[in-house]
């Protein structure tokens, strides 16, 4: 496939009107992958390239940025999406679809740097920052003093470490699920950086018409593109059951190092009675240790919900692993500007508010 036609790509720079202020400075995106390593913080959900793809999900004007302060404890790095208020007048910002938020091996002062992330904030006309933080990096503790820091629930981190019986350590619901996969017939392979993605986007969106997902889930074909584009630096990884012939469940995953990151999945009705989507991750997980990584992050349950199904079905892959606690962070940058929109200085339940879709 070939790079969408619009959209931020990762030469590409901020918005214009984006400037440095303060101790703030604006990273230029050809510098921003190896700034965010030297920070120890490289991984699939801080790279530009992915930051760039991401852009695709949100409002049309959308526009990564990566900021960079330092003072004389240390430097952070935060990356965000910058996204058009509906008037035309400032952003509100955002972590990418997935995990982020502020990445450094010497930490600043905390205050200093809210202090200046609200500087730098309020002289681009940027009015909120929701961050959703990333678990594996375990980076809540980096979040600016002025934010508002929620504990939302757990993610699932797999240990595929060589060695380690993955089959055999599953919850046993599990492990009779892949075997009833295995006596149907159903037939799994694992490919590094596909060709194509669509037979796995047909099925994906199949399953979240099924279950009934928020309009944002149907991804625009862009976005697929922007995935295949930037397979290098991405790595994707495409994980397929097969029954007959036929696709019945896939998981999109992505690599970054000793780290295979469960992205997106789909499965059809017969997968769903076979045990072929059990299949499939173990799978990927066995691929994953062939390879010699160490850790499979599954994610977590439906809002971060430690009670869901879907975070029971992710912690049954490796019982005994120990949950991740999964954080997000909202701060509001520019008070007054927050209550014009929103109608109210709280920022209980959805922020900020005027994104919500139903």
């Amino acid at each position: 496939m070939t790079a969408p036609a619009t959209g931020p790509r990762p030469g590409d720079g901020p918005p214009d009107s984006v400037r440095s202020v303060g101790g703030v400075r604006v990273v230029p995106v050809p510098e921003w992958d190896e700034l965010v390593r030297r920070l120890g913080g490289l991984d699939t959900y801080t790279r530009a390239a992915y930051y760039g793809a991401s852009a695709l999900l949100e409002p049309p004007g959308t526009r990564p940025v990566l900021v960079h302060y330092r003072d004389s404890d240390g430097e952070v790095a935060l990356a965000l999406l910058l996204r058009p208020l509906a008037d035309g007048a400032g952003w509100d910002a955002i972590s990418a679809y997935g995990y982020g938020g502020p990445v450094a091996r010497d930490e600043p002062r905390p205050a200093s740097f809210g202090l200046a992330l609200d500087a730098w904030a309020r002289a681009n006309g940027v009015v909120t920052t929701f961050l959703r933080l990333h678990p594996v990096l375990g980076n809540a503790r980096l979040v600016p003093a002025t934010a508002e820091l929620v504990r939302l629930g757990t993610t699932v981190l797999w240990d595929v470490s060589p060695g380690r019986d993955l089959a055999g350590n599953l919850h046993p619901h599990h492990r009779r699920a892949a075997r009833r996969a295995d006596r149907a017939g159903v037939v799994v392979t694992v490919a590094s950086r596909p060709q194509s993605l669509e037979p796995f986007r047909k099925l994906y969106e199949l399953t979240m018409r099924r279950n009934e997902a928020d309009p944002f889930f149907f991804f625009p074909e862009a976005y697929w593109e922007a995935l295949l584009a930037d397979d290098a630096v991405l790595e994707p990884v495409l994980v397929e059951g097969r029954l007959d012939g036929e696709l019945i469940s896939a998981l999109l995953c992505f690599v970054h190092g000793p780290r295979l990151h469960y992205h997106l999945g789909g499965s059809d009705e017969t997968a769903r009675s076979l045990g072929a989507s059990n299949r499939c991750f173990l799978a990927a997980a066995q691929w994953a240790q062939s390879r010699a990584m160490t850790g499979f992050h599954l994610g977590g349950g439906l809002g971060g919900r430690t009670d869901s199904p879907l975070q029971v079905f992710k912690q049954r892959f490796d019982p005994d692993g120990a949950p991740l606690p999964f954080h997000i962070a909202k701060i509001v940058h520019d008070e007054r500007r927050y209550r014009e929109l929103a109608g109210t200085a709280s920022t209980a339940g959805f922020f900020p508010p005027w994104r919500r879709t139903s």
